[in-house]
C-alpha cells in the first residue's frame, strides 16, 4: 500500500462527488459509490500509517544498535588515547568522535521519526478526515525514508568507526614506540619518529643500539636482511660463502660468519657513527622481544623491524659458555676447543622472533628470549634430518648487531 492508491481513491471519490452538482442530486448507487470510495480511502491511509510504523521502529532499532555499538568500541580506546599530545594520534582520534557522533545523530533521527508515525498513528485512528489522513500517509511515509537513510548512516558511521578505531591504535603504538626507540641516519644522528627509513634504532630502556637491515632484492648489500651466517670463527676450515645447496649466504666479506661480518662494520663501515659492534647476547635479543595485541609471531616492536627475513630464521647470539658440561658433549673432548677468552665453541643459541612461543616457558620481560630459543645447528638451511658430518652445516644464523 502507497500513496498512488490514496492518491486514485482521493481522485475516484473527486469524481463521484462532483457528479449531480456536489452530491445533492445523486442516486442511491452514486450514493454507496461515493461512500465506499471515501472508506476505500480512509481505509488505504491508515493502512500505509499503519505498516509504515513497525518499519521506521526497526530502523530506529538498528540506528540506535549501531550507534551503541560505535560507542561501544569507541570508549576504551579514546580513552586510552586521550593522554597522548601526539599529532597523528590527536588526528585520529577526531575523526573517531566524528563517527562516534555520526552514528548518535543518526541514531537520534531515526528514534525522531519513530515518535512521529507513533503519533501519527495515535491522532488518525478514529478520524474519518479525508484531508487529515492523506497528509498524514504522506508525513509517514517521508518519515519512513528519512529513518532509513538515518538508520544507513549510523551503521557507515560503525563501520567507519572501525577503521578509525584501527588506524588510532597504530597511531599509538608508533608513538609508544618512539617514546622507547629512536630511529637514527647512518651517521647516529636523531631522525623524527615519522622518518620512512633509519639506519639504526636506539632502545631507550636499555641504551644499547640495534643495526637496521637493508632490503633491496635485486641489488642485495652486505647488510641485507637475508644473509646467513655460519655461527663459528674464521678457523679451522670454517670459512665458506655457499651452503649445502650451493646457494649465496651473504656477500661483501670472503667468510660469511658473524665475526668477519663485525670485522667489516667497525673497520669499514662504521654504521651510525660505531665501530664496536658485536653480536648480542641471548638476553639482549630478549630485551627486543615483546608480545603483541595479536599475540602472534614475529614477537617484536613490527613498526620499527621491519627488516625481518623473510624466510625461517634465527639470529644469532653471542656465545657465553665457559663451562663444559653445558655443552652436551658425550664424551668431552680432550682438549675442549675454548677462544681465548674462555669461551668454548659449542651449543650456539640464536633468538626467533618469528617463531610461536614455547609452553611452559617465560611468556614475560626479562626472559622472553627463552621461549623463541633456538639452537643454531642447522638451523634455517637442513630441514630433512639428513646425517651431514660434522661442521658441515653448522649453525647458520641471521646477524643483528648491537652496540652502546
Amino acid at each position: 500500500m502507497d500513496m498512488n492508491r490514496v492518491l486514485i481513491s482521493v481522485v475516484i471519490l473527486s469524481v463521484l462527488t462532483g457528479c449531480g452538482g456536489g452530491g445533492g442530486g445523486l442516486s442511491a448507487e452514486d450514493q454507496a459509490a461515493q461512500a465506499a470510495a471515501a472508506a476505500q480511502t480512509v481505509a488505504s491511509a491508515k493502512e500505509i500509517i499503519s505498516t509504515t510504523v513497525p518499519k521506521v521502529t526497526k530502523s530506529a532499532s538498528d540506528a540506535k544498535t549501531a550507534s551503541a555499538a560505535v560507542a561501544a568500541l569507541a570508549t576504551p580506546v579514546e580513552q586510552q588515547a586521550t593522554s597522548y599530545q601526539e599529532s597523528n594520534v590527536v588526528a585520529a582520534l577526531n575523526t573517531l568522535k566524528g563517527y562516534v557522533t555520526q552514528a548518535a545523530e543518526s541514531a537520534a533521527q531515526a528514534e525522531a521519526q519513530q515518535a512521529l508515525v507513533t503519533k501519527l498513528q495515535a491522532d488518525t485512528q478514529a478520524s474519518q478526515d479525508l484531508a487529515l489522513l492523506q497528509k498524514a500517509a504522506q508525513q509517514a511515509q517521508q518519515a519512513a525514508t528519512l529513518a532509513e537513510q538515518a538508520r544507513l548512516a549510523a551503521e557507515q558511521a560503525l563501520q567507519d568507526a572501525q577503521t578509525a578505531v584501527t588506524n588510532l591504535t597504530a597511531a599509538m603504538k608508533v608513538a609508544d614506540a618512539a617514546k622507547r626507540y629512536t630511529k637514527l641516519d647512518a651517521g647516529g644522528n636523531t631522525l623524527p619518529a615519522s622518518a620512512p627509513s633509519w639506519a639504526c634504532v636506539k632502545d631507550n630502556t636499555t641504551g644499547l643500539i640495534w643495526e637496521m637491515k637493508t632490503d633491496d632484492p635485486k641489488n642485495p648489500g652486505p647488510r641485507d636482511k637475508s644473509w646467513r651466517y655460519k655461527h663459528m670463527h674464521n678457523s679451522g676450515g670454517y670459512a665458506i660463502t655457499t651452503d649445502l645447496y650451493g646457494k649465496t649466504l651473504c656477500n661483501g666479506i670472503f667468510s660469511c660468519d658473524p665475526y668477519s661480518y663485525i670485522d667489516m662494520m667497525n673497520q669499514q663501515v662504521g654504521l651510525c657513527g660505531k665501530n664496536n659492534w658485536r653480536l648480542p647476547k641471548m638476553v639482549e635479543l630478549g630485551s627486543i622481544a615483546q608480545i603483541n595485541a595479536d599475540e602472534r609471531p614475529p614477537h617484536i616492536e613490527r613498526s620499527i623491524f621491519k627488516d625481518l627475513p623473510d624466510a625461517k630464521a634465527a639470529y644469532c647470539s653471542e656465545n657465553m659458555i665457559t663451562d663444559v658440561t653445558q655443552c652436551g658433549y658425550n664424551p668431552i673432548p680432550n682438549p675442549v676447543p675454548r677462544n681465548p677468552d674462555g669461551r668454548i665453541e659449542c651449543n650456539y643459541q640464536g633468538v626467533d622472533f618469528g617463531n610461536e612461543f614455547l609452553p611452559n616457558l617465560p611468556h614475560d620481560r626479562p626472559h622472553l628470549e627463552l621461549s623463541i630459543a633456538v639452537a643454531l645447528r642447522h638451523y634455517g638451511e637442513v630441514a630433512d634430518g639428513k646425517d651431514y658430518a660434522y661442521g658441515a652445516a653448522n649453525w647458520l644464523c641471521s646477524t643483528r648487531l648491537v652496540t652502546q
